[in-house]
């Protein structure tokens, strides 16, 4: 009688390889050092090279953040405002991301599925991606006019390359027998993307929508900077012209924790439907 075979060694991940174990709180532990260490550096030795006005202090920051968010509507002109700013600068958010998702899916499944598509889009999206999103600010206010129209091209016109990008290489990543397999029961080029090409690069279509949603949000200051009264963005703006460092730092935190709230739901599909290391 043969010899079972040894048990296989299941392949362990690059962070455990590094010591840094699967736990949940252990990394969770591990990731708050360095915030932690920012945070003393800049209560402790910041105060040595800047003023209060050019760094405040971290607690000055939170005080602000507080008033920012918690304050009365008539304490004053940033008391109480987040949500208001929140709601506009999420539906200019939301509206944009749309926009670029429901152009660059389609456009990357032509580009990676057809050689013709790749031929004729392939160079154009090449060169606009490289061009500095400040670039279209100009043009977006020429074209669409102050305020949110504006905004929300240029929130679709930052989400569409990653997204356009990373379907493409979903696509060109599929097994070719797939896609002969389709062709050879019959499937018209349609079928094929729509019952092939489609389903086996989702993993991927859904990494370029989180990139997408990032630039979201990055695009979001861009474009609530053409003339919008309120967004995260405008209050930015408005923070800088006024002079306000602390409530500059605290939006800046407030929308880079959005960013990551955001961002959870599609880790959470990625990771539980379709078994994806998204760490």
């Amino acid at each position: 009688m043969a010899a079972l075979d040894p048990p296989q060694r299941q392949p362990r991940s690059a962070a455990v390889r590094w010591g840094v174990g699967s736990n949940r709180l252990t990394r969770i532990a591990v990731g708050a050092v360095l915030p932690l260490l920012i945070l003393l550096a800049w209560q402790f030795w910041a105060p040595h090279f800047f003023t209060s006005f050019q760094l405040p202090s971290p607690a000055k920051v939170v005080e602000g953040a507080n008033t920012y968010i918690f304050g009365p509507r008539d304490g004053g002109q940033y008391s109480g405002t987040f949500v208001i700013d929140l709601w506009a600068s999420l539906k200019r958010v939301a509206g944009g991301f749309l926009v670029g998702a429901l152009i660059g899916v389609p456009v990357g499944l032509a580009v990676g599925f057809s050689r013709t598509a790749a031929a004729l889009l392939e160079p154009m999206i090449g060169l606009l991606r490289s061009v500095p999103g400040i670039c279209w600010l100009p043009l977006a206010l020429i074209w669409f006019g102050f305020g949110t129209p504006s905004a929300v091209f240029l929130i679709s016109l930052g989400s569409f390359f990653p997204i356009a990008l990373s379907t493409i290489q979903g696509v060109r990543f599929i097994e070719p027998n797939l896609i002969r397999a389709a062709r050879t029961l019959g499937a018209s080029t349609l079928q094929a993307v729509r019952t092939v090409a489609l389903p086996a690069s989702i993993p991927s279509v859904l990494n370029g929508l989180r990139l997408g949603l990032a630039y979201s949000w990055i695009y979001m200051i861009l474009g609530e900077f053409t003339g919008v009264n309120e967004g995260l963005g405008a209050s930015l703006l408005l923070a800088r012209e006024s002079l306000r460092p602390d409530i500059i730092i605290s939006l800046m935190v407030l929308i880079g924790l959005l960013g990551v709230l955001s961002d959870a739901p599609v880790q959470w599909l990625l990771r539980r439907v379709f078994r994806t290391d998204v760490r």
